[in-house]
């Protein structure tokens, strides 16, 4: 349950979205701005004091904020750059109360600020994309964020030369990374961020939470040492203030980290404790995260009782309940504590509950990976159709013009009949060569992009079909499989309690044919996308799908060679594809008893050769045949840049040699 436990975490405690760097000692920051605000002598002070006080009250007054806001507009006056700072300002006003208008502000702020090029605007318009995109993963969108990071962001705060909010935008990338258990590469973007953050900002939060969270990524991937050595330095930082925003933080991940290496009791005192500074600093969200974690704790040492007490608790707060997602962890782990406790009803109604919106969600992400593949498909055809316009402009513009010096050359004939004549029908005749060729360079251009747009589609839909396959196939697995694993249970256990049943033979073949189910389910899962492939890379899993076809009347011989590591994983699904294509033709069609499939590679090339016993047929009429799956191959090497040969004939067999490209990181 490692993944529902990320969810947990972070649709609780998405990233604070000022990333102001507000001192440690925050109970004396406001006094301390209106220290200086007593002191201001120009209306620019007094009107940047302004908008810090707004910035700071907009975490928990908005009434507070929204004066401030209004105060910072009577005073900055005519200043362009003042007002230019405004909507990042009103962005942050807006973050909690209305996305849309936040995200319109900060696109705004950065807008303005794009006109003047200077250090202190990059800043602003870095801390404006950066929290742009912390509103796209409020929306779902883990994804934008990273991409407004690593495009938008964080090149900004370099061209800033501010390093700490350079780090922060390093340490939020590798919250991106976490959330989808890339710990690997989520540790590479920590390390970068602590290492900016070591160099500046010592003594400031945001350092604290580096620290912190690449403690939580080191749990996750379970190198406690390290995971240690970062809570060190976090409780290093913190040690010197009683309380903190980034205390919970801490207890969270301290606590996690007991839970791993067995110090439970240390593990409940460190969630106990940030409990209390979370309820202290009225944060409602780290109580519920904080609270999930200790019933994590409790159903590790068995305590069910208490742990289903705790997890109501949670689910009673409308802040915990309203994302969907949080919902699905819920509903499945309340499932699994009252399986724990021995109510079987209960059980079946939160697994129920917990199958049904599953799918719910499931569906709504693949209508919306529709909706985009859509949008994609139709900004693809009108960019199609304004580069015809733009042709036929072109070309229209292009009539009128040879039309207007025609008609010049025609009149000034009239001057000199002869020398005019020659003249015209030589440069008639070179426009017209060059409107010519003028032409075909137009349609060779158009056969371009239509040639670039069919690699597109392509790509979308063999894309599109693999993420349904995963989809489908984890889907069977998790939801359907669990489910007919947990009737094979109940049913069992109801035969064990009834003496006389287990002798009944309808009930014993009842719970044979479950048994067929499930296995039958777990082949087709295992078809549409083969675990052996993602965990052991291709040429495993081509050894294990010749070994899985092969028969008693059906031998298949494998000869791999030199197939690197380093292919890209959509490409090696590719050719996992093509070979699982071409071998369920040779056994469904050619009706073979001996299979030989060769893959080898060479630098980038990559070859496949498949010869089979069977029956064979004439290449000539392949058009006329719907069940060879030819297509669907053709397709896929055409995807990858390759090339198709096939050499058969009626009663000789089959030979198939196809070579595609496979460029790491292409």
């Amino acid at each position: 349950m490692n993944r529902y436990l990320l969810y947990i975490i972070f649709l609780f405690g998405l990233p604070t979205y000022s990333a102001a760097q507000i001192p440690l000692n925050q109970d004396s920051y406001a006094d301390s701005i209106h220290n200086l605000l007593q002191h201001a002598k120009t209306d620019s002070v007094k009107t940047r004091l302004y908008y810090e006080l707004a910035d700071y009250w907009a975490y928990s007054d908005t009434v507070k904020a929204r004066q401030y806001l209004t105060l910072s507009q009577q005073y900055s006056g005519t200043n362009s750059y003042l007002k230019a700072l405004y909507p990042y300002y009103e962005a942050g006003y807006y973050f909690d109360i209305d996305i849309p208008k936040s995200e319109s502000a900060y696109m705004r702020a950065d807008s303005l600020l794009s006109q003047f090029p200077k250090k202190e605007a990059y800043f602003f318009r870095a801390k404006a994309w950066r929290n742009y995109g912390v509103l796209q993963q409020i929306k779902g969108s883990d994804t934008s964020f990273a991409s407004i990071l690593l495009q938008k962001a964080i090149p900004l705060a370099q061209k800033a030369e501010d390093k700490t909010f350079e780090g922060i935008g390093y340490r939020d990338v590798g919250l991106v990374f976490m959330n989808v258990q890339q710990y690997e590469k989520a540790t590479i973007y920590y390390l970068k961020s602590i290492a900016c953050l070591e160099s500046t900002a010592t003594k400031y939060t945001a350092l604290a939470n580096a620290y912190i969270m690449a403690a939580r990524n080191y749990v996750f991937s379970e190198v406690y040492p390290s995971a240690k050595e970062m809570l060190d330095k976090a409780h290093a930082i913190l040690a010197p203030y009683a309380i903190n925003e980034s205390s919970p933080g801490y207890y969270l991940s301290e606590g996690m980290y007991y839970t791993k290496v067995a110090q439970l009791r240390k593990a409940e005192s460190s969630f106990t404790k940030g409990i209390n500074v979370a309820r202290e600093l009225k944060d409602h969200y780290a109580v519920l995260e904080l609270t999930f974690q200790q019933y994590k704790l409790l159903s590790e040492q068995k305590r069910y009782e208490k742990a289903k007490q705790l997890l109501l608790d949670v689910m009673s707060h409308e802040d915990a309940i309203m994302r969907e997602n949080n919902r699905v962890i819920f509903y499945y782990e309340l499932s699994q504590t009252y399986a724990n406790l021995g109510d079987s009803k209960m059980a079946y109604d939160w697994m129920k509950r917990y199958a049904e919106l599953k799918d719910s969600v499931t569906n709504k992400r693949f209508k919306n990976q529709i909706n985009e593949l859509e949008v994609k498909y139709r900004s693809v055809e009108n960019q199609k159709r304004i580069a015809a316009l733009q042709v036929e402009k072109t070309e229209v513009a292009l009539a009128a013009s040879n039309n207007r010096l025609f008609n010049w050359l025609l009149g000034a004939t009239c001057l000199c009949l002869l020398i005019g004549a020659g003249f015209v029908w030589f440069y008639y005749k070179n426009k017209q060569k060059l409107a010519a060729q003028k032409e075909v360079n137009y349609r060779q251009q158009l056969k371009e992009m239509e040639q670039q747009q069919q690699l597109t589609i392509t790509k979308a839909m063999l894309e599109g079909e693999e993420r349904e396959r995963k989809r489908v196939a984890r889907d069977l697995h998790d939801s359907l499989g669990g489910m007919l694993a947990g009737v094979k249970i109940n049913l069992s256990g109801w035969a064990a309690n009834h003496l006389d049943i287990p002798q009944d033979r309808e009930l014993n073949k009842v719970i044979n044919q479950l048994d067929n189910s499930v296995g039958e389910l777990r082949r087709i899962s295992r078809n549409m996308m083969p675990e052996t492939l993602l965990k052991f890379g291709l040429e495993t899993a081509l050894k294990d799908l010749c070994e899985f076809y092969m028969a008693d009347d059906l031998h298949i011989s494998f000869q791999p060679f030199q197939i690197q590591d380093n292919i890209p994983l959509p490409t090696q699904i590719t050719i996992y594809r093509i070979v699982q294509e071409l071998l369920s033709n040779a056994i469904k069609h050619a009706q073979a008893t001996n299979i030989l499939l060769q893959c080898s590679q060479g630098n980038n090339d990559f070859y496949i050769t498949v010869e089979d016993n069977g029956i064979g047929f004439d290449p000539a009429s392949l058009s006329d045949k719907k069940g060879l799956g030819l297509a669907n191959v053709r397709n896929r090497v055409g995807y990858l840049m390759g090339k198709m040969e096939v050499i058969s004939s009626p009663g000789d067999g089959t030979s198939i040699n196809i070579e595609v490209n496979v460029e790491p990181n292409r």
